[in-house]
């Protein structure tokens, strides 16, 4: 489900991902989205749509499984749903999107130190 859009979410220096705002404790309105507070706001929603309980932000490996590749985001909101758990996430590179939580490989402290020293 990867779905990227190239809207005002400026690029970022990677090793200053534990400072990206992240969207944390509700579910995100139209409002939201639009202004870019949350990346995605899920309207029509049922009663068992709701906060997913997930420390953010957290780095992690965007899966494209299609093409064997893997990309480096920021996961920033977190939401479930009866199709499953949408994450909303960053690129380094500008740009948001998202995806299933299926999608992502999170990389603990010693995978991050060695990939970006921090």
């Amino acid at each position: 489900m990867p779905e990227e859009t190239n809207d005002n979410w400026p690029a970022f220096d990677i090793k200053s991902w534990k400072d990206i705002p992240s969207f944390n404790g509700k579910i995100a309105n139209e409002e939201e989205a639009i202004s870019g507070i949350a990346i995605f706001c899920i309207k029509d929603t049922d009663s068992s749509h709701d906060v997913y309980e997930i420390d953010l932000p957290q780095l992690a490996y965007l899966l494209d499984l299609e093409n064997n590749t893997q990309q480096l985001i920021v996961a920033i909101q977190a939401e479930s749903t009866t199709q499953g758990v949408i994450i909303g996430y960053r690129n380094p590179n500008g740009g948001s999107g998202a995806c299933y939580l299926e999608e992502l490989i999170f990389l603990n402290e010693q995978e991050i130190f060695a990939l970006i020293g921090v």
